[in-house]
């Protein structure tokens, strides 16, 4: 079973909203996983009262880094320094552990393709949310608003079609 890695973008949308089971319920609790410094990232929000990393933190596991991991971790900082620690390490492990990567980060993704990670969009999220029966498209349709509303995330036209067409 492959794991998949999600990044700090996505699960603080989801988690935002009250939408964490569902993408729990999507991908399953065996799969879904978040690096150390993903981890880290996401308790940030703590320290200025926000209270939905706590969630994250506890439904989403951390996996464990191997040494190996840890040194393409440290060899993707010199190879692109715009990436921070959070996508660094997931990237690696992906990489290392053949993982799938899901961020809404654009040079994360970017990056993370010219390595040969496979990665999970947010609007691809959302498309498999309705068309496996997790959610309906109504529901969906609702859940994208309130991501919307509580990111300030503009999304075009056109993606909302990929979603929703």
């Amino acid at each position: 079973m492959t794991r998949l890695i999600v990044d700090t973008d996505i699960l603080s949308m989801f988690a935002k909203v009250g939408a964490l089971d569902t993408l729990v319920a999507l991908v399953g609790q065996e799969v879904i996983g978040i690096t150390p410094a993903i981890a880290d990232e996401i308790a940030i929000p703590l320290q200025y009262g926000y209270a939905f990393p706590r969630e994250v933190l506890s439904k989403i596991p951390v996996v464990p880094m191997s040494l190996q991991v840890m040194e393409r971790a440290t060899q993707l900082r010199l190879e692109n320094t715009a990436l921070g620690r959070g996508e660094r390490e997931a990237i690696a492990f992906c990489q290392i552990e053949v993982a799938q990567l899901s961020t809404n980060d654009k040079v994360a993704r970017t990056f993370a393709q010219s390595q040969d990670v496979q990665v999970i969009s947010l609007q691809a999220l959302l498309r498999t949310l309705w068309l496996s029966g997790v959610r309906s498209q109504t529901e969906v349709r609702i859940l994208l608003e309130q991501i919307k509303q509580a990111d300030k995330l503009e999304i075009p036209a056109e993606v909302e079609k990929d979603i929703f067409g």
